[in-house]
């Protein structure tokens, strides 16, 4: 009675979500369902969409910047103004003394030619975010199906548990009949009667409790899976308790240092904080620059002007420019580039060791599940043999029902050991594939 008392207790409270047994949904479809309505995922979708919009930012500013512009203004001579002398004598282009209208426009062209590698810096830094950003969407992804992945096989523990509990009801009503025949044979007293009714009520009140759960449960799976309506949804309660052939833990641990998305991000954001630094030492370099223009002038109110009475000129150019200040200037820049590096070093070096911790855990905890199964086995069958060996005493009158309630908790106990150690172990393989980046 103790055994059976505290196997339910530890069922009702560990695990309180299960969900009710219907319209069955395959894990898989779960899965699907969460990667596409999960917020979490949608948001860090979002961010990568937000650093390919930087990235282009970055390509365009690489583009030859272009202008053009166009303008009529009205002038006040107070001197006369000629340009140019011809074979007659008079000017090739004069404006009198007084007022006239010009219009100006202009057209030109720049490109910088050399910046010090700060163009492919900045665009080598927006890439590698790009990319990063992008790993975390598959960390996140990664982290959800394991999450939708524990919570299925959890509520198939809690409904297996749940079959393994109205068994029990149906058995001890039927173990009530016996007793109370062996009471009208006055083999047994009243009390032993009263023994088996208090266990029955007892398993009711465990049931309703586990009822209960699943109503819970129905809702918070409906929640990670983004299904408003699942109360008409169950689960597959099939377990496999074939074990997987494990290779060596050295080569889980190597998986996972090339497989974990959060190492490679953490990798390319390194490579980007690099990019950064050398986006600022190239103000220490020269800049060059090539453009190219047009200009127009019309010193007339008409728009199309007279032949020799308007200006047009085309020019290109080459400069070089030079910051002087980045000779001083740049040191603090430097050093918070150079920090971050070093963060982002540091920081790979801690997640490396978290991941192969995690590997490690799972590893063990894996080979741990298999060999508790194997036993666990062995001992339901030693139940199973018990149980029949005192019901069949109980029912000649050779033994009282404390016996047979002992032997009962023995067998609960034992069954729900099986079903909650092949959810462990399924679940503990499902930990392992996740910290190795394969789920």
């Amino acid at each position: 009675m103790k055994h059976y008392i505290t196997t339910i207790a530890f069922v009702c409270l560990s695990f309180g979500s299960v969900i009710a047994q219907s319209a069955q949904m395959p894990l898989s479809k779960a899965v699907d369902l969460a990667i596409q309505n999960n917020k979490g995922l949608k948001a860090a979708n979002l961010r990568v969409e937000n650093n390919e919009a930087h990235a282009q930012e970055v390509k365009d500013r690489k583009l030859p910047q272009a202008s053009a512009s166009l303008s009529y203004s009205r002038f006040s001579l107070i001197t006369p103004f000629a340009f140019g002398e011809g074979e007659d004598g008079k000017p090739l282009f004069g404006l009198p003394k007084g007022g006239f209208s010009a219009t100006m426009g202009a057209v030109s062209v720049k490109k910088e030619l050399f910046g010090g590698f700060a163009e492919k810096a900045a665009q080598q830094s927006a890439d590698l975010l790009v990319h990063a950003s992008k790993l975390d969407v598959q960390r996140n992804r990664q982290e959800l199906v394991y999450a939708v992945t524990e919570a299925y096989y959890t509520i198939v523990k809690l409904s297996r548990s749940t079959d393994i509990i109205n068994q029990n009801i149906q058995q001890f009503e039927a173990r009530e009949k016996d007793a109370r025949n062996l009471e009208k044979e006055g083999i047994i007293l009243p009390n032993e009667v009263l023994k088996l009714q208090l266990q029955k009520h007892n398993l009711e009140l465990n049931r309703l409790q586990v009822e209960k759960a699943r109503e819970t449960a129905l809702y918070n799976f409906g929640l990670l899976i983004g299904v408003d309506d699942i109360q008409a949804i169950g689960v597959d309660t099939t377990l496999s308790s074939t074990p997987v052939a494990l290779e060596t833990l050295n080569s889980f641990l190597l998986l996972a240092s090339q497989r974990r998305p959060e190492l490679q991000a953490n990798a390319l954001r390194q490579q980007s904080a690099d990019a950064q630094l050398r986006l600022i030492k190239s103000n220490k370099y020269p800049h060059i620059g090539l453009s190219a223009g047009y200009n127009y002038v019309n010193p007339n109110a008409n728009f199309i002007p007279e032949a020799n009475t308007f200006i047009n000129a085309w020019n290109i150019g080459l400069g070089v420019s030079y910051n002087i200040g980045s000779l001083y200037n740049l040191k603090g820049r430097m050093n918070t580039a150079k920090a971050s590096i070093n963060e982002t070093i540091l920081q790979g070096q801690h997640q490396t060791d978290q991941v192969h911790t995690e590997v490690v855990t799972a590893y063990h905890n894996y080979e741990l599940a298999v060999e508790q199964q194997k036993v666990i086995v062995t001992a339901l069958q030693q139940a199973q043999e018990n149980y029949r060996l005192i019901e069949s005493r109980f029912r000649n009158g050779l033994v009282g029902s404390t016996e047979l309630l002992d032997a009962n908790s023995f067998l609960l106990q034992a069954q729900l050991n099986l079903i909650n150690s092949k959810v462990d172990g399924r679940l503990a393989y499902e930990r392992l594939l996740k910290a190795t980046g394969e789920n």
